[in-house]
């Protein structure tokens, strides 16, 4: 049940002006809105600065400290300027003018209309909501299922300026002073001629209207003297109807109480003073003092009563049935923790929600978010605080996922609210000490790099986390993926050097490719680390590299050969675009023609099939740059091997020489082109076109022969002339070779 209550005052009226001067000693409970001074100490209570859009709804009772916890206020909620209390439902208006339900919507009572706003003024009924406009006219919205007229305006009202819902029943005060009601309750019934009003309350079936002389008049249902005003009641400065019973505020700022208080919600605590607003609910009340906080009594069955601990700084107050509401500057976080960590070690993390006086904002149930300057940190999951927590939670370091610090150095924790950043706290100083040694970490080397440059390299010892350990004073010996590398020799680690030493400009990598540096303990060899995707690029052109070519291989059989442009260190330079021209040591040698270098070649060139060698022998061919002769190189020791067995060779007998002269002769069995083959095993038969000529018997070749045989002072050609001496294998006729032209005087 709501109950709700505003006075208005016309600045140009006297009663106005007396009214003024009664209401002046309560600045905490006032707001000015469109020229008008509001006073509102009941549930739609606005006793809150324009200029403060920080504000937020705190709750309790039905809002989860009771057994249903069914109107949460939303976690995000801030800027509000009043809010209202209904049966299951909140209200708050927000410094832009527009209106934030929130909690139970059987009837419609939280479906604000789309596209309200212009909002100077809200009023939460049992069933219904109520905003009035600042053009002075009023809309409603809620009351489905139970509807009795309450969210129906009449027609054609304006010119108001104060409104209030009750539980069947609303009431508008217009700028005139008079009021209008509707709705079906006892409460909705406005006594005729009443007038001079500045301030309204509808309660559960009665409702309340103060006066510019300070007195109250009351009506509807009058069971146990609910709308009976207290005889003699004067200088009030607020009203609030609750359920079945009413209260007023005196310019003594003390309260008075009537009607129903079988709960004790007419009991009005003793020695209250100091209140500036008053609000009261279905069956409990609530009072705001002007130091900010907020005294209840009455039935506490959802804990509507019991005011959050720490609650202060509220600047209006509005109760509901079952439900309490607080206006109050947005709380701000605090986080405490342990000081030092050790690096990835967990520890408990106390995030507590606080008000502005300092103490544990209790009503707290926002969602908070755990971040730290330590990058490498992991964090524990967003929690969402209930009303059970009392604005404290603790992030414990036995979760799944705790708080774990990570980098040595000095670090902050910081909590904020999901939905609300400027709901945050921080805990700065915390010192993260390093853990045990795990690991050498390797750095600093320069990428991409030219091969043959000289470089510096970092080596830390650190921990499992990257934090350098300042004690180690190990030995360590550097190794690198490059094989041409020149790398700096061992080193031993000091105190001066607190756990890290630079290599300064001592070290080098000459391969072209993606490489990597690693420092080993030399006593600990699981204690290593590397510096890996290390890009070294070719330096200058140096030379040309001939390569690829088949070792052995037997002569006559056509080869490839690639011929590579690089630098000093066999780098390929893929920019070489020179002419190569190819030479071998073997005369015979079949080569390819001149080639220049294209962009696709990117500084190679596959001689595909088209190199033939010949002689048999250790041989070698050349590349050389046609306009640079000093550019070449060479593939050497290729061994060439004789072909298949095709001829003999015939040679020795010298010529000319004298008829009946004894000469030596040399036969050799020899490939297609010339190569001895030293396995020949053969018998030949040696013949000559001089018929008269005497020659050796036939001869079968021995191994020791090695392919050749001299047929010593025993060949003798009688006839002068031209003639010629044949060898034929015994069995191979095909297999033969000759001397001719040997002349014979």
């Amino acid at each position: 049940m709501n109950s709700f209550v505003a006075a208005v005052i016309h600045s140009g009226a006297s009663s106005s002006s007396r009214a003024f001067r009664r209401l002046r000693g309560i600045a905490p409970a006032a707001l000015l809105l469109g020229g008008l001074l509001t006073v509102v100490p009941g549930p739609l209570a606005a006793p809150v600065a324009a200029t403060a859009p920080a504000n937020t709804v705190a709750a309790w009772g039905l809002s989860g400290g009771g057994s249903d916890g069914h109107v949460p206020v939303p976690a995000d909620l801030s800027g509000v300027t009043a809010i209202s209390a209904g049966s299951s439902h909140g209200l708050a208006l927000k410094s832009n003018g527009t209106v934030v339900a929130f909690g139970g919507d059987l009837a419609g009572q939280s479906d604000v209309p789309a596209g309200l706003s212009g909002v100077t003024a809200v009023a939460a009924g049992s069933w219904h909501s109520l905003a009035l406009k600042s053009d002075g006219t009023v809309v409603a919205w809620g009351g489905i299922g139970v509807d009795q007229g309450q969210a129906t305006v009449p027609l054609g009202l304006s010119g108001v300026t104060a409104i209030a819902g009750g539980y069947y029943h609303s009431l508008a005060l217009k700028s005139d002073g008079t009021v209008v009601g509707w709705g079906n309750s006892w409460g909705a019934t406005v006594p005729p001629g009443l007038k001079n009003v500045v301030a309204i309350s509808a309660g559960g079936y009665l409702s309340l209207a103060l006066k510019s002389d300070g007195t109250v008049v009351g009506w509807g249902l009058n069971d146990y003297g609910f709308a009976t005003v207290p005889a003699g009641l004067k200088d009030v400065i607020a009203i609030s109807a609750g359920g079945e019973f009413g209260l007023a505020l005196k310019s003594d700022h003390t309260v008075v109480a009537w009607g129903w208080d079988v709960f004790g919600q007419a009991d009005v605590p003793i020695g209250l003073s100091n209140v500036v607003a008053i609000s009261a609910g279905q069956r409990h009340s609530l009072a705001l003092k002007s130091d900010g906080t907020v005294v209840a009594w009455g039935e506490n069955g959802y804990g509507e009563s019991t005011v959050p601990t720490g609650l202060a700084n509220a600047t209006a107050i509005a109760a509901g049935y079952g439900l309490s509401l607080a206006l109050v500057p947005a709380p701000y976080f605090t986080v405490s923790t342990a000081n030092p960590w050790l690096a990835g070690s967990a520890h408990d993390v106390t995030v507590t929600a606080r008000g502005a006086h300092g103490g544990a904002a209790s009503w707290y149930i926002g969602t908070a978010h755990l971040t730290t300057s330590d990058p490498a940190a992991t964090v524990p999951l967003n929690y969402t605080f209930t009303m059970f927590d009392g604005g404290v939670h603790t992030f414990a370091d036995d979760l799944d996922l705790p708080l774990r610090l990570k980098t040595a150095g000095t670090v902050s924790v910081t909590a904020t609210d999901t939905a609300n950043s400027s709901i945050t706290g921080t805990q700065t100083g915390i010192v993260v000490n390093a853990t045990a040694l795990s690991r050498l970490v390797v750095s600093g080397l320069t990428t991409p790099r030219t091969a043959g440059t000289t470089g510096s390299v970092r080596v830390t010892a650190t921990d499992a986390y990257g934090n350098r350990v300042h004690s180690y004073l190990g030995t360590i010996h550097l190794t690198s993926s490059d094989a041409q590398a020149k790398l700096p020799a061992n080193y031993t680690f000091t105190v001066a050097d607190a756990g890290t030493h630079v290599f300064s400009g001592t070290l080098t990598l000459k391969t072209a490719g993606t490489q990597s540096v690693t420092a080993t303990d030399t006593v600990t060899a699981t204690l290593h680390g590397s510096q890996t995707g290390i890009v070294v690029t070719p330096a200058a052109l140096s030379k040309l590299v001939v390569s690829g070519l088949g070792s052995p291989r037997q002569a006559g059989i056509g080869g490839s050969i690639r011929v590579t442009a690089t630098d000093t260190y066999g780098n390929r330079v893929q920019s070489y675009r020179g002419t190569i021209h190819l030479t071998s040591s073997d005369a015979q040698a079949k080569l390819p023609a001149n080639y220049t270098f294209t962009v696709a070649d990117a500084g190679t060139h596959v001689f595909s099939g088209t190199l033939t060698l010949k002689t048999a022998g250790t041989q070698s061919v050349t590349a050389t740059d046609t306009v640079t002769a000093t550019l070449k190189s060479s593939q050497t020791g290729i061994v060439v091997t004789a072909a298949a067995l095709s001829k003999f060779v015939v040679s020795g007998l010298g010529s000319p020489r004298p008829a009946g002269i004894a000469g030596s002769l040399r036969v050799t069995a020899t490939d297609a082109y010339g190569n001895r083959i030293v396995g020949y095993l053969g018998t030949i038969h040696l013949t000559s076109t001089d018929t008269a000529a005497k020659l050796p018997a036939n001869y079968t070749f021995v191994v020791a022969d090695a392919g050749t045989h001299v047929f010593n002072g025993t060949v003798i050609l009688k006839t002068k002339g031209t003639w010629s001496i044949t060898a034929t294998d015994t069995v191979t006729a095909t297999l033969k070779g000759s001397q001719t032209g040997i002349v014979v005087n």
